[in-house]
């Protein structure tokens, strides 16, 4: 997957010179859903607004499968208001642009939350399942992740803001996915990343991922093959992962897949040693937990950077 296929769903692009820059995008879609029963009003600034209230309803009933017939829309979505932390207005109407465009079919369901995003079972137009991971809008942890932006040579214009640090958060992941798959590693392929919106193809089968290694017997050989993930993201894709445990390495019939790249950073940040250092560190514990004897942190980190 090459990081130009974000252009056709964005209206700004990711720079090649090692900048990013996030660029507001306008909210004029419309859903295909919803086409027809607001066609006629259309034509004023008020009902655009109107339009607004009730596709971001529609939506919202559809992926959180909660009633809200009792609200009237103006109380649903009041100037930036945000319903269950994740369907404000401008998520709402950035998932009726993938439905639109042909990247998403329809959503099933959540499959997963955490403190930054949720993640969502979709369908593409040709039955193959993905992931949908929606980056949370109000959450205060993304002021936690400047150590993983500031230094990175990646990311040199940083905007101010919590839904600019949220959107580049969500184009970081992009992006180090996309390197990561590209250069061979085992990964989820990521198919495209619109504003806070990040869509990959799904890692396990009618909408119940892979189990975790946490979550796995484990032996040697999955051992082996996390050690070589590690070493092949730093020589091949020139990256660190920076927030490696076992509760973001699924088991596969294939073997151990990585995911949650939005902390990973190249390998020319300041704190590379570091970041590489703790995620050797995190594996070797879980490792020798289970019972396993393992090598020393200190002699992989050597073969790792040779």
């Amino acid at each position: 997957m090459n990081e130009e296929s974000i252009d056709e769903f964005e209206d700004e692009e990711i720079s090649k010179e090692n900048d990013l820059e996030i660029a507001e995008e306008s909210d004029d879609l419309v859903s295909l859903e919803t086409m027809d029963e607001i066609e006629e009003d259309s034509t004023t600034e008020e009902s655009d607004l109107g339009l607004q209230d009730k596709l971001a309803r529609k939506m919202n009933l559809k992926l959180a499968g909660k009633e809200r017939g009792r609200k009237t829309e103006k109380g649903i979505f009041d100037k930036d208001k945000v319903l269950e932390a994740v369907f404000d207005k401008s998520t709402v109407m950035t998932l009726s642009r993938l439905i639109n465009n042909g990247v998403i079919l329809y959503v099933n369901g959540a499959v997963g939350a955490g403190k930054e995003s949720q993640l969502y079972w979709a369908v593409d137009p040709f039955g193959n399942d993905l992931a949908v991971k929606i980056y949370l809008v109000t959450t205060s942890n993304f002021k936690k992740r400047y150590p993983y932006l500031i230094g990175d040579p990646r990311f040199t214009r940083i905007k101010s803001g919590t839904r600019s640090l949220v959107e580049l958060w969500a184009k970081k992941e992009f992006r180090n996915l996309s390197k990561s798959f590209n250069c061979g590693i085992p990964c989820p392929e990521p198919i495209t990343v619109v504003k806070n919106i990040l869509v990959m193809k799904f890692v396990g089968t009618g909408g119940v991922t892979c189990p975790t290694l946490v979550e796995s017997e484990v032996d040697y050989s999955d051992y082996e093959k996390t050690i070589k993930i590690i070493s092949d993201l730093y020589q091949k894709a020139e990256l660190v992962h920076a927030d490696l445990s076992e509760y973001n390495i699924f088991k596969t019939a294939e073997g151990p897949v990585v995911f949650d790249f939005g902390s990973a950073v190249d390998i020319r940040h300041p704190k590379t040693k570091e970041f590489l250092e703790r995620d050797i560190s995190n594996i070797t514990k879980f490792f020798v937990k289970r019972g396993l004897t393992v090598d020393n942190p200190i002699d992989v980190f050597k073969r790792v950077t040779k």
